[in-house]
């Protein structure tokens, strides 16, 4: 039985998880399971702490509902209670460049001696395996991007550009929750353990995977968007009122039909450029796909964002106002699902920003502690795993925990 005293809530309770890993992408899957309910224990160095400390609000956020250790495991006596704490441990996540944890002696191997059921997730940008070139780099969000061939898909027609902000990262942890808990599932089922290769790029290899199977299966990659739009498709992407930006796709024969008296092109329906039953408009191969575009643009620039919104609703045509940060707080549909909340920081203050997701009907999750402090719940951790209080003190006097500030 655990003494981190973490409530129990949430389909996880009773899991406990434990992470190695900075900044976004490992972080943002430990983040998942503690607001799931597990208990998380965020292993941080000892000599300086995780660097997103330095941000001044994300933090708050990011490593809400986790207990903080600061511990050397890749030193011995600092290993050994890594290994202990590993035997109580369901699911481990770290995140390095390449197989840096098999080279500093901590292998798949060694942590199932200590525990066989144990599920571990490595988290890179290239992988465990493959080239010397490229396995054992650092990665970033947009290197991870770049080398996915997903940056090359995304940005205007006359430049790439990446997906902001920190896109990658947060479907790389994502793909490490999810793969994490497939992989538990079978661990409970047969007692044997599982190790996990997620690399950053091959994530977001998937993650373009739309319009690139068209390139390995002809030769032929889509366009980058057409001022905020659709590659292809006319009506589908952003647009510009008199007050602001909506997105809408005008998907559908009736809603086309529709529309199209309203722009003043009803002459175009059932032709060849809009046959009958038409469901969507190939902007480049219809013969009038710019000019289509051209009174899309007219007809909602000189309209309001609610007049736009309004008659679209009527059309039953899909569309949305843009919002902007200061939109979401009093949007209605923000607030009647409590989208965006508040909690308590450890010294006291009102932290706002985005709440639990997803939201579970019988077993929800919960915000129930601010962001520890570098080192806050070292003794506690080393307690529950079964150091007495000389112990804990002989590896913090020897540079190899540091407890709470």
């Amino acid at each position: 039985m655990s003494k981190l005293n973490v409530p129990e809530f949430g389909p996880l309770s009773g899991l406990r998880v434990v992470f190695s890993g900075i900044e976004i992408a490992g972080p943002f899957a430990g983040q998942m399971f503690a607001e799931w309910g597990a208990e998380v224990i965020w292993i941080e160095n000892v000599a300086y702490a995780d660097t997103i400390r330095v941000q001044p609000n994300y933090p708050q956020l990011s490593r809400r509902n986790l207990h903080a250790l600061s511990l050397n495991i890749f030193k011995d006596e600092g290993r050994d209670a890594f290994l202990k704490l590993m035997e109580t441990t369901d699911i481990f996540i770290e995140a390095s460049k390449g197989p840096a944890f098999a080279r500093r002696g901590i292998t798949d191997e060694l942590l199932w001696q200590h525990n066989p059921k144990l599920v571990i997730a490595h988290l890179s940008g290239f992988g465990q395996f493959g080239t010397d070139e490229y396995t054992h780099l650092p990665a970033y969000n947009t290197i991870a991007q770049a080398f996915s061939g997903y940056l090359m898909q995304n940005g205007d027609v006359d430049q790439p550009m990446s997906a902001f902000p920190y896109t990658a990262d947060y479907f790389s942890g994502m793909t490490v929750t999810t793969s994490a808990l497939a992989a538990l599932h079978k661990a409970q089922q047969t007692g044997v353990g599982e190790s996990i290769d997620v690399a950053m790029y091959e994530v977001m290899l998937r993650m373009g995977q739309y319009f690139m199977m068209d390139y390995f299966n002809g030769g032929e990659m889509a366009p980058r968007q057409y001022k905020g739009r659709d590659p292809y498709y006319a009506g589908c992407g952003l647009y510009k009122c008199e007050d602001g930006y909506i997105v809408m796709e005008m998907v559908g024969a009736n809603q086309i039909e529709e529309l199209f008296k309203d722009i003043g092109l009803a002459h175009y329906l059932h032709t060849d450029a809009v046959p009958t039953g038409c469901q969507l408009i190939h902007r480049i191969e219809c013969p009038h796909g710019q000019e289509i575009e051209d009174a899309l643009e007219r007809y909602i620039g000189l309209r309001t964002i609610e007049q736009v919104r309004e008659r679209f609703a009527e059309l039953n045509i899909a569309c949305a106002k843009v919002l902007t940060h200061a939109d979401l707080e009093s949007n209605p549909q923000y607030v009647a699902r409590e989208s965006i909340t508040t909690w308590e920081t450890m010294d006291g203050k009102t932290c706002k920003g985005p709440n639990v997701m997803p939201k579970f009907k019988n077993n929800p999750g919960k915000i129930w502690r601010g962001m520890p402090t570098h080192g806050m719940d070292t003794a506690a951790i080393l307690s529950d795993i079964g150091y007495g209080e000389d112990a804990i003190q002989d590896l913090v006097a020897k540079g190899l925990a540091k407890t709470g500030e």
